[in-house]
C-alpha cells in the first residue's frame, strides 16, 4: 500500500480517537481498511476512511461521498458542517487503546 494512505490513515486516527460519538468499524471485504463512523441519535450519520492519499467521508442520509485531499481538508469540513463530530477527545488512562491494538498485527 502506498505510504500517503498509511499517513492519512494515521491522522485520521490522531484526529477521531477517543471523540464523543466516532467509532471504529471493521469492513467485511478481506484487506479493506476500517471506517471510522460518527453516530449521532443511534444513527450513523456519516463515515470516513483513507484511500491512497485521500480522506474519504460518506454521508448515509445524503447517499454522498466527499474526497478530501487530506485531514486538513476534512477537518475544514466537519467545523463548518458538523461541529460536534470535534469534541474534545476523553482520554483513557490505563494501557493501550483498542484502536492501538487493532492497527498492530502481530
Amino acid at each position: 500500500m502506498a505510504r500517503g494512505g498509511d499517513d492519512a490513515r494515521k491522522q485520521i486516527v490522531e484526529l477521531l480517537q477517543g471523540r464523543p460519538g466516532w467509532r471504529l468499524e471493521p469492513r467485511t471485504t478481506p484487506g479493506a481498511s476500517p471506517l471510522w463512523c460518527f453516530v449521532a441519535e443511534g444513527k450513523v450519520v456519516f463515515s470516513v476512511t483513507a484511500e491512497g492519499g485521500s480522506v474519504r467521508l460518506y454521508e448515509m442520509d445524503l447517499d454522498r461521498e466527499l474526497v478530501f485531499g487530506g485531514i486538513a481538508e476534512l477537518t475544514t469540513w466537519l467545523r463548518s458542517n458538523r461541529a460536534d463530530a470535534l469534541q474534545e477527545a476523553t482520554r483513557r488512562t490505563e494501557g493501550r487503546t483498542r484502536v492501538k491494538k487493532f492497527f498492530e498485527w502481530g
